[in-house]
């Protein structure tokens, strides 16, 4: 070959690769490309589609950093999105970006107005390989703004989430705020801390801070502790056994109630459903609200199902008084309460009440009952309530009354 010819080639495969670069870097500075590559990358591990419309920008020096907006992710064929952002912040390690069969480490995600679909949440979970194990890395944390997650019948709106770090293995911490939507009207504020031993399956974790129910005619503000070890498997989410500690106060109209209550037992969700059985119950008030301890079953989801039964310290000096030997001062009163309604605890609930051979049975509405608390001595001697009560036999002053049978016949 020829020094000319040599020469030639030289040039011709310098060119070549000139163009070569000048379109990779093109390509590679095109922020919809690279988003497209980035989203790709981390769909691609999560068995996601996901996708961008919205404007992106990116930067490439030191850790590269991506941010898009309009993003949608979806379970690939599925007709519902699973999650909805206004704007993503991604910053991710090059060897993510190089290695996708790694484990998926990030740097920091951010999440302005979100929406989560809990539905597609579970069927996506339900796809996920048993035992997969591989929880994200996050480096620099999480930061949720403005979200909403959309259940069944339910919603939580104004969802802020905050963590640090994200580490399998390591300790976790964050906070989260937000709304709760029930039945309309009634809305629960949290503002929640959270804090797990490590990241991991079985490890312990607890939640403490405020919430307040509010239904539109009262509140109920409360301080709230929750513990134990958590799991997830099988699209079952556990903690088993839950310790609950609530700290709480009904105000309704004048009327302020202070109460605690404690709750022990496995504590299950699946499906949104929530459900607590075996429960154990401790309830300790004053004025209207008794002191009991009970046992039974609790379950949550478009409805509330109670079931339980135990025994009351003794018959609460607000409620109206009971004749002897009914009264028995001091003495504890095995009770049975069941429940089946609105989430708000709207709807009737049925009490059952024994004393050796005396019985009495129950149905009411709890806000009704309050209420007559707050004017007993202006309006009836009785609450709003209906009712059968028995006992063999009943001192009344200047008598005694054998076999008697009381009927109270208002609707509740």
């Amino acid at each position: 070959m020829t020094r000319r010819r040599v020469a030639a080639w030289l040039a011709g495969t310098l060119v070549l690769l000139l163009l070569a670069a000048v379109v990779a870097l093109s390509l590679l500075l095109q922020p919809q490309r690279l988003s497209r590559l980035a989203l790709d990358t981390v769909g691609g591990i999560l068995g996601l589609e996901i996708s961008a419309s919205g404007e992106a920008r990116y930067r490439l020096r030191g850790t590269p950093m991506l941010e898009v907006r309009d993003v949608v992710a979806r379970q690939p064929g599925a007709a519902t999105p699973l999650l909805r952002a206004e704007r993503v912040f991604l910053s991710l390690p090059w060897s993510t970006l190089r290695n996708r069969a790694a484990p998926l480490e990030l740097d920091r995600i951010e999440l302005d107005a979100p929406r989560l679909d809990v539905a597609a949440l579970q069927a996506w979970l339900a796809t996920r390989p048993p035992g997969d194990g591989r929880i994200p890395t996050l480096r620099n944390g999480l930061l949720v703004n403005d979200g909403r997650i959309d259940g069944d019948g339910w919603h939580v709106e104004g969802f802020g989430l905050s963590l640090q770090a994200l580490r399998a293995g390591a300790p976790l911490a964050a906070k989260a705020r937000g709304r709760l939507v029930l039945a309309s009207p009634t809305t629960v504020e949290f503002d929640l801390r959270t804090a797990a031993e490590r990241v991991e399956n079985g490890s312990g974790a607890a939640v403490t801070g405020h919430a307040t129910l509010d239904n539109g005619s009262w509140r109920l503000p409360a301080y709230l502790t929750a513990s134990g070890p958590l799991r997830y498997d099988a699209g079952i989410l556990r903690l088993q056994p839950l310790r609950f500690g609530a700290s709480a106060r009904y105000e309704g109209g004048d009327t302020s109630l202070p109460f605690t209550l404690g709750l022990h037992g496995p504590l299950r969700l699946r499906d949104g459903a929530w459900s607590l059985a075996p429960a154990d119950v401790v309830l300790h008030g004053e004025g209207v609200v008794p002191d009991l301890d009970a046992r039974g079953r609790i379950a949550l989801s478009r409805a509330l199902l109670l079931g339980l039964s135990g025994h009351m310290a003794e018959w609460p000096q607000a409620w109206p008084t009971l004749p002897p030997p009914l009264d028995a001062p001091g003495a504890p009163l095995p009770f049975s309460i069941a429940y089946a309604g609105a989430p708000t605890l709207a709807d009737p609930v049925a009490l059952q009440l024994a004393h050796g051979d005396a019985r009495a049975d129950a149905v009411f509405r709890i806000a009704d009952v309050l209420g007559w608390s707050q004017d007993a001595a202006n309006g009836s001697p009785l609450p709003p309530l209906r009712a059968r009560a028995s006992a063999p036999r009943i001192e009344v002053p200047g008598g005694v009354l054998e076999g008697v049978e009381v009927t109270i016949e208002e609707s509740p």
